[in-house]
């Protein structure tokens, strides 16, 4: 049995799941010069078989193998990047206790582009409630979110369309009017949010075409998380996270003291 990590080293992922995301994650890490230790999910027996040591797992498997990635990392104490969804009551208390020990991040949704949309949400709704309490009656309009997966996906609404119905719920005090999902149409996904007045829409939609997306953000938190202090991490914060340590140069002043881009 393979000796418990001392102390953080970057360099080798352990990717559970030979699957779409599984393979991407794996080309990602490969793209980036890291090293990547394939974790068979229906293979749990030869994950110690004296292969390199993962710094930090991804689970890109199914449900029935969270518990043995769970006990993989408990007993390594490496960090966990979860990326399996619609988890159970008992799987969701294994990691809370596991993040005693180790940092762990359940990633509802990895892409940038989520990121940016869940952040557009989170301005729209603050605007929108201090315009309606400066006067603005009406200013909060109704709201209802859409998530489109080929039909293969079972699972509904996703995890992702529910995070985001709960985001408009939570900064505006008011639930969405429907929260839809579509089985049909390209292999990945779409979800928007669709913001409805009396007589305009806004929707801001977010598209994802490849896996790839979801891949790139999965290594940038797996990076993130080896070194990383123990606790359950949220992959916006990761995100939150990076967007903070970025060298942004200070706004220039406009006319009239006014800020320009």
């Amino acid at each position: 049995m393979p000796e418990p990590r001392t102390g953080p080293r970057a360099g080798v992922v352990g990717v559970v799941g030979r699957g779409r995301l599984g393979s991407a994650v794996a080309r990602r890490c490969a793209e980036e010069d890291l090293k990547v230790r394939e974790l068979n999910p229906r293979r749990p027996d030869e994950w110690d078989d004296g292969g390199p040591l993962p710094d930090v797992v991804v689970d890109c498997g199914a449900p029935p193998a969270v518990g043995r990635v769970l006990d993989l990392c408990a007993r390594l104490r490496v960090p966990l990047v979860e990326c399996v969804s619609d988890l159970g009551p008992g799987d969701l208390a294994r990691m809370a206790e596991l993040a005693r020990d180790t940092a762990v991040v359940r990633a509802t949704n990895l892409s940038l582009g989520n990121y940016l949309q869940t952040r557009a949400l989170d301005h729209l709704a603050g605007l929108l409630t201090a315009m309606e309490r400066a006067g603005l009656t009406g200013a909060v309009p109704e709201a209802a979110v859409l998530e489109r997966h080929p039909a293969t996906k079972a699972h509904r609404p996703s995890a992702t369309a529910a995070a985001l119905a709960a985001r408009w719920r939570d900064r505006t005090g008011r639930a969405p009017s429907d929260v839809a999902s579509l089985r049909a149409g390209p292999p990945v996904s779409d979800h928007e949010i669709r913001l409805a007045w009396g007589a305009q829409t806004l929707t801001v939609r977010h598209e994802v075409h490849a896996l790839d997306a979801a891949a790139a953000g999965a290594v940038a938190v797996a990076r993130w998380c080896v070194g990383r202090a123990p606790g359950e991490y949220p992959a916006h914060t990761v995100f939150d996270d990076l967007w903070n340590a970025t060298d942004r140069p200070a706004p220039r002043s406009g006319p009239n003291g006014g800020q320009r881009a």
